[in-house]
């Protein structure tokens, strides 16, 4: 219990320290410090400073994945249509709504790379986007598409999206201008 509070401590902290002062102006002295541990300590749970801005990158992915699922079991979306575009709407406003992890979208890729912070995404969002396009499928309101790349093709869109909204000096304007055009080419799949 111990190491996973004192591992939790280290993430909390570099979840702080990377959105105020991003990646490259926090050093493991930093977390150390703001954790009240020693650089040792860190160390020990994690391999570097890459391997913790990933783990709270990973974190704050997750948290998105977690709002847009409480979106689409709302009792009153009965519909699989509706669920679907809750889901757009509630990763678009997720992000348009929280700083931090409009923060840490635009230093990933400058982090992670392309290719990792890719993967990663799909870790965390690819089982969604394939399910609800599996569902609509199964029930006869899809195209005839090919699930495994039109998941891909969603995906990235809506990572492209979110981009957007991180790099905008309005994220809320952007938000609701992204929305629209997401909504508008994911109902061309309707079948």
């Amino acid at each position: 219990m111990y190491a996973a509070l004192t591992r939790q401590a280290i993430l909390d902290a570099a979840a702080k320290l990377f959105v105020s002062q991003g990646f490259d102006g926090t050093s493991v002295d930093d977390l150390a410090h703001e954790s009240q541990l020693s650089k040792g300590a860190v160390y020990h749970h994690f391999q570097d400073k890459k391997q913790i801005f990933e783990e709270v990158y990973r974190v704050a992915a997750e948290g998105v994945i977690t709002s847009v699922v409480q979106a689409t079991i709302q009792p009153d979306l009965i519909e699989p249509w509706d669920r679907a575009n809750a889901a757009v709407r509630a990763a678009i406003q997720t992000y348009a709504a929280q700083p931090d992890m409009r923060s840490l979208l635009r230093q990933v890729v400058g982090v992670l790379g392309e290719e990792r912070t890719r993967a990663l995404d799909g870790e965390v969002a690819m089982p969604l986007i394939r399910g609800l396009l599996e569902e609509l499928n199964a029930l006869g309101q899809l195209q005839p598409v090919d699930i495994p790349i039109t998941a891909l093709m969603v995906f990235r869109l809506l990572s492209e999206s979110s981009l957007a909204i991180a790099l905008s000096g309005d994220p809320g304007e952007q938000a609701r201008r992204v929305e629209v055009s997401v909504l508008t080419l994911l109902s061309g799949l309707r079948a």
